[in-house]
């Protein structure tokens, strides 16, 4: 007779395009389906829910009212829908991903009695920039969802230090499971074709939502004070790939600033590895982060990195061997970086070869999937 799949909820709070959608595709892809009968829940009308839906054997239940921003109604809404989804499913594991989900997921399987509840942290998202009295209602609410979890996992040992020193966690329910990715395909980098550029330009890029987070105009801060300096011949080129609320005010700085024919906004791209691979240098200047597959994929491309050292980015960029580690918003910072690395092929082209070979090694999706397995295994034996 043949052994029943194990029922397993993967839950996420929206399905556009990022870094914590990806690592649950990777994910969902790399599990033995023969073994865990998968459902995913996610916000309506994402990239994630048509990346799911070529997936044998993996159904989709799309969450109405469940959203990123604080609503009593609506995440009332959603909570209740959960809550019901688990006791109608009867999940054996319930993995959750992203703040809101984190909390409203946790909270819905302990009350519906599920049996293994793990929720992975793609960054806190605590600090500084939350008013006082935000910052203390969600460090609450993590604190009690953290009670509710089985098993939390942080893609940093940033954020695994973090959640110890906020006593966010009970310490023998954490772990530290770092992101990865699938081996690049080989193709031919387009990038310089699709913008008319010659072999010769230079070019900056980052991938990114326009999110305050991802601080995009701190990148064209830096885009402008390289090319006002005059030093680069009209040679020097910086390239925006993303969408976001924060793209009307981006396109009016490098309006207002005359940087039009030096920077481009290519919006929301799937194929945004492929681009990378077209950079001279990649660069992420996130105000903080958990483990970034951005700077996994520009590395995988042979890219040097410069971003500033929060979150998990200093468990990938070796300061002066793959890369370069700036202090947040550190403009002196970021272009002396630049300069280092624009000035010298040869540095660039060694720091991509080693940061390739140590992502490669060390952030492969096998391994990612595989200390997943090993997580599901202890919660079903509990």
């Amino acid at each position: 007779m043949p052994m029943s799949r194990i029922k397993l909820l993967q839950l996420i709070t929206l399905s556009e395009m990022g870094g914590a959608q990806k690592v649950l595709y990777h994910l969902v892809a790399g599990l033995d389906r023969n073994r865990f009968d998968i459902t995913v829940a996610c916000a309506p009308g994402g990239e994630l829910v048509r990346w799911l839906a070529p997936l044998d054997g993996v159904r989709v239940v799309q969450v109405p009212h469940l959203c990123r921003e604080i609503s009593p109604a609506r995440d009332l809404r959603a909570f209740w829908f959960l809550y019901r989804l688990m006791r109608r499913e009867g999940f054996a594991i319930v993995h959750c991903h992203s703040s809101k989900a984190g909390i409203l997921g946790r909270l819905a399987a302990r009350l519906a009695g599920v049996r293994g509840i793990l929720f992975t942290v793609h960054g806190w998202g605590l600090g500084d920039h939350h008013s006082r009295i935000k910052q203390s209602f969600f460090v609450l609410a993590e604190k009690v969802a953290g009670r509710c979890s089985d098993r939390v996992v942080c893609v940093s040992r940033a954020d695994y230090q973090k959640a110890l020193d906020e006593k966010l966690v009970p310490p023998d329910r954490l772990a530290v499971i770092h992101n990865g990715l699938p081996r690049p395909a080989q193709q031919p980098p387009a990038l310089r074709e699709e913008l008319g550029l010659s072999e010769k330009a230079l070019m900056v890029g980052t991938v990114c939502r326009l999110r305050p987070p991802k601080d995009p105009l701190f990148f064209l801060e830096v885009a402008r004070a390289l090319l006002y300096s005059g030093k680069w011949a009209g040679n020097l080129y910086f390239v925006l790939i993303g969408d976001g609320p924060l793209m009307a005010p981006c396109r009016e700085y490098v309006q207002r600033h005359g940087l039009s024919r030096a920077v481009f906004f290519l919006g929301n791209r799937e194929d945004a590895p492929a681009l990378v691979a077209g950079l001279d240098v990649f660069v992420l200047f996130s105000l903080w982060e958990g483990l970034p597959l951005t700077v996994i994929e520009a590395m995988q491309a042979g890219k040097p990195v410069v971003a500033p050292a929060v979150g998990g980015v200093g468990e990938l960029v070796t300061p002066g061997e793959t890369g370069y580690l700036i202090k947040p918003r550190d403009l002196a910072g970021a272009v002396q970086a630049l300069e280092t690395l624009l000035k010298d092929g040869q540095l660039r082209r060694d720091m991509g070869a080693r940061g390739r070979r140590a992502v490669l090694e060390h952030f492969s999706v096998e391994r990612m999937v595989a200390d997943y397995l090993r997580v599901y295994d202890d919660l079903l034996r509990v």
